[in-house]
């Protein structure tokens, strides 16, 4: 009933999604972005919103992700101490909470929550991935 309820989505018309898409391309075009959803559905749906407005370098890791940490390697080499190519590497990752624990994320500096998620320590959780022991930035975005 809600969904019938609701309108027809309209990625257009999402103010949230504009907002990340200028963040990504005019706030901070170069730099690598780490974004966190709580929910796998958003985290395809940005993925898919992403990649048709030409965003490139973008990947979505979720539960269902086969390889989380190859993942996060590509986006975070040196952090972890891998060889890869820069046009192998990725300049955003879009990701549930199956990236806030045990990875090495701070060739990045930027973490966006794109929800809140209701435990304050995932945020903290979040943030950790990339303030941490190795991270060149004088400041966390």
């Amino acid at each position: 009933k809600v969904l019938e309820a609701a309108e027809e989505w309209l990625p257009d018309k999402d103010a949230k999604l504009q907002a990340l898409v200028e963040l990504l391309t005019k706030k901070h075009p170069q730099e690598k972005v780490l974004l966190f959803s709580q929910f796998a559905d958003t985290v395809t749906y940005l993925d898919e919103q992403l990649q048709a407005q030409g965003l490139q370098s973008v990947a979505a890791v979720t539960g269902d992700s086969a390889d989380p940490t190859a993942i996060a390697y590509k986006f975070s080499p040196v952090s972890n101490g891998k060889d890869i190519p820069a046009e192998d590497q990725l300049r955003v990752i879009l990701a549930t909470d199956v990236l806030s624990e045990g990875q090495n994320l701070q060739d990045c500096a930027i973490v966006v929550n794109y929800d809140l998620p209701w435990a304050i320590i995932r945020l903290v959780q979040r943030a950790g991935r990339v303030d941490r022991i190795g991270q060149k930035a004088d400041n966390i975005l």
